[in-house]
């Protein structure tokens, strides 16, 4: 109860916020993520997954704008194999989230079909699993982890947008592993993962 009070009152505000704009915008997006988990001992952005969505956001001026979005995301890692080795292990960490991300977007003034974001992420876990080849069991993540992202697009028109954007658990998702060793000072695992997709936007007045 307490996390679906925190999800819908974040929700609640920022709807409330852009409702009183003068001018916001809506997009749908759509892509893929490339995921590994720092802290399993595997390394590489071999975990595939979707993430879909929307957003929404207000331009402060002609370059600068904020805005929020809600995405279906799947990260996680994957033990990626020597094809000619005899033996061939399994490891498959599987997560599923809703995303929250806040955003912060900044168009290039030289490059004006380019602009960079930067923001803060709530996002709320749905599921994980750990399939170690002999069973899969439950992974018990935290309920929730923020996240710091960062990314840039390529605006193809006025509507469809090229996006890419790396983002990086600030929080652990779950304790360590056995044998685990530190890492920056840290200890426990952690969501990494590249998101490339595509936005597509349609701008409605709320007057």
């Amino acid at each position: 109860m307490h996390l679906t009070r925190i999800v819908f009152s974040l929700i609640a505000f920022l709807s409330c916020t852009f409702t009183h704009a003068q001018f916001f915008k809506a997009s749908v997006i759509g892509g893929g993520n490339f995921a590994q988990v720092d802290g399993d001992h595997i390394g590489g952005y071999n975990k595939l997954g979707l993430h879909v969505g929307i957003g929404i956001n207000h331009d402060i001026t002609e370059f600068k704008s904020v805005g929020f979005e809600m995405l279906y995301a799947q990260k996680g890692s994957k033990l990626v194999n020597d094809p000619k080795a005899t033996l061939q292990p399994i490891y498959i960490i599987k997560s599923t989230y809703i995303d929250f991300p806040m955003v912060y977007t900044q168009k290039l003034r030289s490059i004006d079909a380019v602009s960079l974001h930067t923001g803060l992420s709530l996002n709320v876990n749905i599921s994980g699993t750990i399939d170690d080849g002999i069973r899969i069991s439950e992974a018990g993540f935290n309920p929730i982890e923020m996240a710091f992202l960062l990314g840039g697009t390529y605006h193809v028109n006025d509507q469809l947008g090229l996006r890419v954007r790396h983002a990086y658990s600030i929080n652990k998702i779950s304790g360590d592993l056995p044998g685990n060793a530190r890492k920056f000072i840290r200890t426990g695992m952690y969501n990494r993962w590249f998101s490339v997709g595509v936005v597509y936007q349609l701008g409605f007045s709320t007057k």
